[in-house]
């Protein structure tokens, strides 16, 4: 009877594991399904970034985008020595303007420097996607518990890397249910130390953004020209 009882008890708890698999994993889809049928969307990406010294960096960014047409803005509020700097993804461009020189660089958007080399830095172009399996392709997915946020509840998906000693090991995605699009981010380290905590705060979906408005930068800023490896200045355009 004892084997019989721990027989059963084990069969009950590797159903229980792949049920629990399977449901991550519909639920990662659910996102990227929620993700596909936006219009456009915009939000307040706020957290922190931190070094390996322990050095917390302050993120405020106020984000939109078009994702079907490959357009996105981020206005930088944190870090205060990046503040009133833009960034813009308009198809196969990035343009990065700084406001202290009132100059936009426009880069290729698969280039590594095209972020200033901090985010990125791969083959692929950037994109506008919430679709959790192509931005940590290769990891697996598993219900890590439940949470309130002020979207109501969430579950936290955690999205573990199958690959040995790399710098994100795994993912706590938070994805509320009433809008099934993540609410907060953190990526964490091979000993599970903290790297970044990404927050979605004040999110809008299809409030009929035009992708003039998301991509306007000021028209008097000097644009220099990086695309294609070669360098090119001109005072009288703008990006875009």
């Amino acid at each position: 009877m004892n084997r019989r009882a721990l027989l059963a008890a084990l069969l009950l708890v590797l159903s229980a594991c792949a049920f629990a698999q399977q449901d991550a994993d519909a639920l990662v889809d659910r996102v990227a399904e929620t993700g596909e049928a936006l219009d456009d969307v915009s939000f307040l990406l706020t957290g922190r970034l931190i070094d390996a010294d322990g050095t917390e960096i302050p993120l405020e960014l106020e984000v939109q985008a078009i994702p079907d047409q490959r357009v996105a803005s981020a206005y930088v509020l944190q870090p205060d020595a990046l503040a009133d700097n833009i960034l813009v993804l308009d198809g196969d461009t990035v343009a990065n303007y700084t406001f202290l020189t009132n100059q936009v660089t426009l880069f290729d958007a698969d280039d590594p420097d095209a972020l200033g080399g901090l985010i990125g830095g791969g083959e692929e172009e950037l994109e506008v996607t919430f679709d959790l399996e192509r931005l940590f392709a290769g990891y697996e997915a598993s219900i890590h518990g439940e949470t309130e946020t002020p979207q109501g509840p969430a579950t936290i998906v955690r999205l573990d890397n199958v690959e040995e000693n790399a710098q994100i090991a795994s993912v706590l995605a938070t994805i509320p249910e009433a809008t099934l699009l993540p609410y907060r981010l953190e990526l964490l380290g091979p000993e599970g130390d903290l790297l970044a905590e990404l927050v979605f705060e004040n999110l809008a979906v299809d409030t009929g953004l035009d992708a003039a408005s998301v991509t306007y930068l000021p028209e008097d800023a000097e644009v220099i020209d990086e695309r294609n490896g070669e360098t090119e200045q001109d005072e009288d355009a703008a990006a875009g």
